[in-house]
């Protein structure tokens, strides 16, 4: 198998469900400079259904479609499910505005291999989409999931119970990488700062019921940065609760100051943990911008 730094797509087919003509076409071109020899846009779950019989492809990308273009989550299920699926284990990346914790969750459950929230750059989505064809997760068939393997969590050494898994293999001899876990930690990291960009949009000057809605988005990203140890994260988190705070449910708190901030914890939740230096340096940033911000005449 070819590894990911040696990743050439110029002989494998793309598939992009997106009822929005428009972001249809962003992912199709970012799939296409990405080398890929084919990629298939459909506006809907019939359109996609036929791609996947008559392509075949080897990556999908998908919408969270519902309403007149079909039901997503069923499409994936599908695709997972169907006889008639020519590769069942066919990599599959919800790529969608919504951030709900639920939602990943609801699309985990569904067989996705990852769950992407728009907009992501061409250099992450490459990223994802080079890992997830070169890398697989190995694939699980039960009566009540078929998909990736979830079990993405290093396991637990000192577990001396039964392993119910055919190939579960001895604790001694469980050599798993981090990766996967970390992966599903910024899934949930990315899923909160999507909330929060939500949020962050609708606020306007002077407007106390949504600076209060930010302010909760924010206290449960802190709450999520704690849980799964992003110590970056939470302290972004942290800096910019603590701006809401000082400005309060006024015509002090400033919405493009809370836009900007919300942008860089984006970029951070985006960042790979490896870069910890420059995820620090992005917080360490946030700190600054919260310390100018607050000794302004105006923030007292």
């Amino acid at each position: 198998m070819q590894g990911v730094d040696h990743f050439d797509p110029s002989n494998l087919t793309a598939l992009v469900l997106d009822d929005n003509h428009y972001e249809r076409g962003i992912s199709l071109d970012q799939l296409r400079a990405m080398g890929f020899g084919r990629a298939i846009g459909a506006a809907n779950t019939m359109e996609a259904w036929e791609a996947v019989r008559l392509a075949n492809p080897n990556v999908i990308l998908m919408d969270w479609v519902d309403g007149a273009g079909g039901d997503g989550l069923e499409f994936a299920r599908r695709v997972r499910k169907s006889d008639e699926t020519p590769n069942r284990s066919v990599p599959m990346f919800m790529l969608t505005t919504r951030g709900a914790a639920a939602d990943v969750e609801l699309a985990r459950r569904s067989g996705v291999d990852g769950y992407l929230r728009k907009p992501i750059s061409a250099l992450a989505l490459q990223q994802r989409v080079k890992t997830v064809i070169t890398n697989p997760q190995p694939f699980v068939v039960t009566a009540t999931y078929v998909g990736p393997c979830r079990r993405r969590r290093r396991p637990d050494l000192n577990y001396l119970g039964p392993l119910r898994r055919l190939d579960d293999t001895a604790p001694e001899q469980l050599v798993r990488g981090e990766a996967e876990d970390l992966d599903l930690k910024a899934e949930l990291a990315r899923a909160r700062v999507a909330a929060l960009e939500t949020a962050a949009r609708k606020l306007m000057p002077g407007d106390a019921k949504q600076a209060r809605v930010v302010y909760r988005a924010v206290q449960d990203l802190v709450e999520v940065g704690e849980q799964i140890g992003d110590q970056s994260l939470a302290l972004g988190a942290r800096e910019m609760a603590r701006y809401l705070q000082a400005q309060g449910a006024t015509e002090r708190l400033d919405p493009e100051v809370v836009r900007t901030h919300v942008a860089a914890l984006h970029q951070m939740v985006h960042l790979p943990h490896a870069l910890c230096e420059e995820r620090q340096r992005v917080a360490a940033s946030l700190k600054r911008m919260v310390d100018k911000k607050l000794k302004q005449p105006d923030a007292a």
